[in-house]
């Protein structure tokens, strides 16, 4: 048996015949090869080995009773797991239509039996050595963007880091004022109402911030680019110079996308920060939307491989434009016209990729002393609006239950304690996870929610979660955050606990959420006989 090279893993085959010779042959070709060998004599028992073992490929037979190898490999590529799987078809079966319908049903390649052993194992390699490219080239993409997006985040730094301190100068003044006026008898209280106004409007600075910097996987849903476009406005308004005028053009009647929200603002956030810096002296900004029917006069009309009807966004800036040169490299992969130590020329490359793996394309029109115009074509999708997500006006509810709040910071324990005695809850604080395990195993007295913090010294939110509802299944659990969770973390918590906060959270989001799931009939309070 040959052994794998640089200890690398040993690529798992799964072989799936009806016929046990040609199991044999094959596993005992495969294995003398330095393969891992498993096997099916089915498509039914193919599809219960790959939900036991994942391979890295799979050699299907076509004709097999039950579920032939076309019907196998249908069912395979509408498994989540196996979509870029290499599957190899064996047929005995050489017609045009035999080798036509093994392409259409998902299959990565096909071979003729009788079977040339020597030519299928090099054939194998070859499909694994493809595989490993493609996952390094995706790698390596998926790098590139995050460290592009990284570096438009350190562009953004220097405006937040502005906008927290004009922010916090408003708290502390603020504080000062409302301090003063207690000391004087005044109960004007109007300075509370800013501080609060002022905390909101900072929780939602982070929010943007940790929305656009985190690390996820592409997701694509209908979306309408003008709510986008007002979003990163928000942010590129405490970003971007002064002297930079920003103008935005938006079609009312803007058709939908089928795109990744967070890879759109990427790219917005990108033109408009480089057409930022084209204009060092001020100038006009312009982020415009319009649907693309047909091109009306005097407009650039859309690339002829896309349909017609599509979505144009255009960015556009009157800095100091490109020569013709310039232009020609300028989705190039580190090609970049900013001085040394300013940019990696990652940007306007991502930018290009994320555009073509939405089925779109990206022009670049410029010259020196004109300006510079992006032009993004996108396909349309006919779909519901986007819905933005409103808040619902509720009446702050209160009640008699037991609260144990788990948080290591002091300050937010006895603010959080004070707000839930003031609604008539009793509460309970502790300052780490297992402080918490310690009181719920010998509390004497029914323990309704645990509001628990994830980010926590020692064992940890995540953790000591894991360990209350091991130990307590029917405990009901209020996770509390300073973090943008991702979707799979939200999705794997919403299915273990009864509710969520983000913080900075109010009053009003805080009784209400412990009222909800209160009232929501879910799991038993805990209480533990002494």
């Amino acid at each position: 048996m040959t052994e794998p090279k640089n200890n690398e893993p040993q690529p798992h085959v799964l072989v799936v015949d009806d016929d046990a010779i040609m199991r044999g042959v094959a596993c005992e070709s495969l294995e003398n090869a330095g393969f891992l060998v498993s096997e099916a004599e089915n498509g039914l028992r193919a599809l219960e080995a790959v939900e036991r073992h994942l391979p890295d490929i799979i050699l299907l037979d076509v004709m097999m009773p039950e579920m032939d190898g076309f019907d196998t490999a249908i069912a395979l590529r509408h498994m989540p797991c196996c979509e870029g799987m290499p599957i190899l078809i064996m047929t005995a079966l050489d017609d045009l239509d035999s080798i036509n319908r093994a392409y259409e049903v998902g299959a990565t390649d096909f071979i003729t039996k009788p079977i040339n052993w020597v030519i299928l194992v090099q054939r194998i390699r070859y499909m694994m050595r493809a595989v490993r490219m493609m996952d390094a080239q995706k790698r390596l993409e998926e790098e590139l963007q995050q460290a592009q997006k990284l570096e438009v985040v350190a562009t953004l730094a220097g405006g937040v880091a502005h906008d927290f301190n004009n922010l916090l100068q408003t708290i502390q003044g603020a504080s000062e004022l409302l301090r003063l006026n207690l000391n004087n008898g005044n109960t004007d209280l109007h300075g509370l109402d800013q501080i609060i106004e002022t905390v909101e409007r900072g929780g939602a600075l982070t929010r943007q911030l940790l929305t656009y910097s985190r690390k996820i996987e592409s997701e694509k849903r209908p979306i309408n680019l003008n709510h986008r476009v007002r979003q990163v406005h928000q942010l590129l308004q405490r970003t971007i110079p002064k002297m930079v005028h920003m103008d935005l053009r938006l079609d009312a009647n803007l058709k939908m996308v089928d795109a990744d929200p967070v890879q759109m603002e990427q790219v917005l956030m990108n033109l408009a920060i480089n057409a930022s810096d084209a204009m060092p002296d001020g100038g006009s900004l312009v982020i415009e939307t319009k649907s693309v029917a047909l091109p009306a006069a005097g407009d650039s009309p859309p690339p002829a491989s896309l349909p017609q009807d599509g979505v144009l966004i255009s960015v556009s800036d009157t800095g100091h434009g490109m020569d013709r040169d310039t232009v020609d490299q300028i989705f190039a992969p580190f090609f970049t016209t900013k001085a040394p130590g300013k940019g990696t020329g990652l940007g306007l490359a991502m930018v290009y990729g994320i555009v073509n793996n939405h089925d779109g394309q990206i022009t670049c029109s410029s010259s020196p002393g004109r300006g510079t115009c992006f032009r993004i074509y996108l396909p349309a999708v006919e779909s519901p609006r986007e819905r933005t997500p409103t808040r619902a006006k509720v009446g702050c509810r209160g009640g008699s239950e037991t609260i144990l709040v788990v948080d290591d910071d002091e300050a937010i324990r006895h603010c959080s304690q004070l707000l839930l005695e003031n609604a008539g809850y009793r509460v309970l604080t502790v300052s780490a996870g297992e402080r918490a395990l310690e009181v719920v195993g010998r509390s004497r007295d029914p323990i309704h929610i645990v509001m628990l913090d994830l980010i926590m010294p020692g064992m940890g939110g995540k953790k000591c979660l894991q360990a209350l509802l091991k130990s307590h299944p029917g405990l009901s659990v209020v996770i509390i955050s300073g973090c943008t969770l991702d979707e799979r973390t939200m999705q794997t918590l919403e299915s273990s606990t009864s509710g969520y906060l983000r913080k900075p959270y109010t009053r009003e989001q805080l009784l209400n959420t412990i009222r909800n799931v209160l009232d929501a009939g879910g799991p038993t309070p805990l209480a533990v006989p002494g």
